[in-house]
């Protein structure tokens, strides 16, 4: 990718370059002189995007030229970041945000934990060092979940353009709290908040793909990849939810914690590109029950051969009855369990339901190579991947583990199969699950 390079030719001299854009990542100069030189020419091209307003979306992304798969659109370090609230065990490192697996490692200023002594983080003048010599000074003892507080009011008290640009962000608060499923979401894992990243928009077929790196003082870079063609003035778009969850599911989960209900095509269709994530069987048994509205929440569902219908609130009682039992026999899956509780749900469920693409997924990691119905089910899942994913950017390492599957089944192509699952997994990063299993599947071609 274009914003992975680390060196590229000089467009004022034509010699070999180092030096990047710190922009858009994608043009090298000599020194500084020749990129103030070259800004009247590559100030056009130099971003790909520019912030619009709407009175539906608020602030959003347009793309300022035609953009082509693999195009940096932009990269940024975030306006602040901290980790959220961890278990009580997990020790943070305080200038990168790493887990920190040496116990006796902390910074010499402050004495709270870092991945390493010269962690390039805690040599940071406008980050760390700023927040170190208050910690030391106050003695707070070390708590991985009150850092992004701190650093924010370090922010406000230091009236930074940083704070300035927080403030103008939209964040609900009116609207979040305990027993909300926003409240619920934000208790895991860590939050960087970036300053033009989060203008991205919702759809459910996102046209962009991102990635984290830690930079060199230790700050996690967001860049933001086109993964297909874009043309200059579409909306730039990422996605806010669950890939694998139907549209009842995604649009309850948006409207709770994004306060908005997508109506993007996806959303639109009835069958969810042919996938039928959300479609029941209809007790005619020559019938799909599907909604008759999918954008209106309280529509009724109707067979599309007979005349039966059935309520939203019945449609919702019983997907929720049935993710309690798919959640309870997940708990102590084996072959038989998940092959049972499949067996039951497709007399209720469409194959293609979301919740037979969860129990076949762990199913075909059981499932013998020999087994016929491994190969049917990881098809099955292949195909709802392919129309639901169709550029590999939400469900690479799902995708990765059916193609590792589907290769160990009598008549398929290994290597093709694990060829194109290495080459999904190419991006993760590193020590992730997904490059983890990238590197076993190399080794098995």
């Amino acid at each position: 990718m274009d914003g992975d390079l680390r060196y590229g030719i000089c467009p004022v001299c034509g010699k070999n370059a180092t030096l990047k854009c710190g922009s858009c990542r994608r043009e090298f100069y000599c020194d500084k002189s020749h990129q103030s030189q070259d800004w009247p020419r590559h100030r056009s091209t130099c971003n790909g995007w520019e912030i619009d307003r709407d009175p539906v979306l608020g602030r959003h992304l347009l793309a300022t030229r035609d953009l082509a798969p693999g195009d940096v659109i932009l990269t940024e370090t975030p306006l602040v970041w901290g980790p959220s609230i961890h278990d009580a065990n997990q020790r943070v490192c305080v200038g990168c945000g790493e887990r920190c697996d040496d116990v006796d490692a902390r910074c010499s200023g402050c004495c709270w934990p870092v991945c390493r002594l010269d962690c390039e983080g805690l040599s940071d003048k406008k980050r760390h060092q700023l927040e170190c010599v208050l910690l030391a000074r106050v003695r707070i003892v070390p708590r991985c979940e009150v850092l992004l507080i701190i650093r924010l009011l370090i922010l406000w008290r230091m009236k930074s353009r940083r704070w300035t640009s927080l403030a103008n962000l939209q964040n609900h608060v009116e609207s979040r709290g305990p027993g909300t499923e926003a409240h619920d979401e934000v208790l895991k894992g860590s939050v960087a908040i970036y300053e033009h990243a989060s203008l991205l928009e919702h759809s459910c077929i996102a046209n962009t793909r991102h990635s984290f790196r830690i930079d060199d003082k230790g700050r996690p870079r967001i860049t933001i990849y086109a993964v297909t063609s874009i043309k200059k003035g579409e909306h730039l778009s990422t996605m806010y939810t669950h890939a694998l969850w139907s549209t009842r599911a995604r649009r309850e989960h948006l409207l709770t914690t994004k306060y908005f209900a997508c109506r993007c095509k996806r959303c639109a269709d009835p069958t969810e590109l042919g996938t039928h994530l959300g479609t029941l069987n209809c007790p005619c048994k020559n019938g799909l029950i599907l909604p008759n509205d999918p954008l209106n929440p309280n529509t009724n569902w109707s067979c599309d051969t007979c005349p039966g219908t059935i309520t939203s609130a019945e449609i919702a009682e019983l997907t929720h009855r049935l993710e309690e039992e798919v959640v309870e026999v997940m708990k102590q899956a084996t072959e038989y369990t998940l092959s049972e509780l499949l067996s039951r749900l497709t007399v209720l469920l469409h194959p293609g339901h979301q919740h037979c693409i969860s129990v076949s997924h762990s199913l075909i990691q059981l499932l013998p190579a020999t087994d016929p119905r491994k190969s049917e089910l990881c098809k099955r899942i292949m195909d709802t991947v392919s129309r639901l994913d169709p550029y590999g950017t939400r469900l690479t390492l799902y995708t990765a583990v059916t193609l590792r599957e589907l290769a160990m089944c009598p008549g398929e192509d290994k290597r093709v199969h694990l060829a194109k699952a290495v080459l999904l997994l190419k991006a993760e990063p590193p020590n992730s699950p997904g490059e983890r299993l990238r590197r076993l599947i190399e080794v098995e071609l």
